[in-house]
């Protein structure tokens, strides 16, 4: 891959909202907003990007994914499953997905990138990526009210609505925990687009799902579900006492339980291990002695499974110095080098790069007073330009 780093790539500008931007956004769909000074939806400021900046980015996610695809046929192939520490039974169904190639909706990479040198990847939120609305809507009607000559790194919708189109099956049920707002607002917009897709769709809490005596999950009114999106986390989903039913049924889940490879944050070590020294990645190891041995003072440390911060641990020398708000999802944890962020206004800013199926479709981004990025972190608007 070339780089071309003959520009200044990111620029944060001031800007003026839109009088009437509460009702636009929650016209919309985008509930979970916030309308205070420092709202989680923020239109007083915007990320400017030169073209080849834009670029840049979406071609590292490209790469990236390849990478990450090819990771998961190496866990396969060299059995693996320890890295991830991810139990046999569980690698069975794993496994059987994989070879399955059971059907990938989408999936948002975190990369971090100051302009200098090339975007480093932080992580692949492979399974349940959440703020989707924002990137593929909210952002997109601001910059046709603000900015309508400008462009933007978004076909996210379009891509979506497609996606859509390759399934079969005419029906599609799409469940999340009911008491997550943003949850609830993230599957009413995918059946938004399921529904342009010419699909028809049922929302439903994922305490409705039953298992019927055939031997098939079912919705409330005891209809077999054929295909059921769930923003809900495969590591939750194992816990949960249906899960020794998913066996015959695992393929009617999206997203595939092959992304249980991806969406677990000890997937960096292995890349790491399988690329060592690529531009695209930070070194990332197990232990802190790793981390240690490869002369590397400053890390960040990762439970394997969590959100939006949660667990994260900033650290100097072995000692943390900033710290995520939230839980741990896990006590496993990986080890990964610190890396600079974008920082303007005061803020650092993670980008969100969207895959849907095989290809780049978009960009996001977040910042955030804290160098760890969180379930408020401001989402920003961006252009191209």
């Amino acid at each position: 891959m070339n780089y071309n780093f003959s520009f200044v790539p990111i620029r944060l500008e001031a800007s003026k909202p839109r009088p009437n931007w509460v009702q636009r956004v929650e016209e919309s769909g985008l509930v979970w907003h916030g309308a205070g000074a420092d709202s989680y939806w923020n239109e007083n400021e915007h990320l400017v990007f030169s073209l080849d900046a834009a670029e840049t980015l979406e071609a590292a996610a490209n790469e990236l994914h390849g990478m990450c695809l090819d990771a998961c046929e190496q866990i396969i192939c060299r059995d693996w499953w320890h890295k991830l520490a991810i139990s046999d039974d569980l690698a069975s169904i794993i496994q059987s997905s994989w070879t399955a190639q059971d059907f990938s909706l989408y999936g948002r990479f975190d990369l971090a990138w100051d302009g200098i040198g090339t975007p480093k990847l932080l992580e692949y939120n492979a399974d349940t990526p959440t703020s989707l609305l924002e990137a593929a809507v909210i952002q997109w009607d601001w910059l046709k009210d603000c900015y309508p000559s400008s462009d933007q790194l978004n076909s996210l919708h379009e891509a979506l609505v497609e996606r859509w189109k390759t399934l079969p099956d005419p029906l599609i049920h799409l469940a999340c925990a009911w008491d997550l707002p943003e949850d609830r607002q993230t599957i009413a917009y995918l059946a938004e687009t399921a529904e342009q897709a010419g699909k028809a769709v049922n929302l439903m809490d994922m305490a409705e799902i039953g298992y019927s005596e055939e031997g098939r999950f079912t919705d409330s009114i005891e209809r077999p579900i054929d295909r059921l999106f769930k923003l809900y986390p495969w590591e939750w989903l194992v816990k949960e006492p249906f899960f020794a039913e998913i066996g015959a049924e695992r393929s009617r889940f999206i997203e595939p339980a092959w992304k249980m490879m991806l969406s677990n944050k000890a997937l960096l070590p292995i890349l790491w291990e399988l690329n060592p020294n690529h531009p695209l990645l930070l070194p990332a190891t197990r232990t802190r002695e790793e981390m240690s041995r490869l002369g590397i003072s400053q890390w960040v440390e990762k439970p394997i499974y969590g959100r939006e911060g949660g667990g994260i641990s900033l650290c100097e020398f072995g000692k943390a110095i900033a710290q995520g708000t939230g839980q741990a999802e896990s006590s496993e944890m990986i080890y990964q080098k610190r890396t600079p962020l974008f920082q303007a206004g005061g803020r650092h800013f993670v980008w969100g790069l969207w895959m849907v199926d095989d290809t780049c479709c978009a960009l996001s981004a977040r910042g955030d007073q804290s160098p760890i990025t969180g379930n408020m972190s401001r989402f920003h608007p961006h252009r191209i330009g």
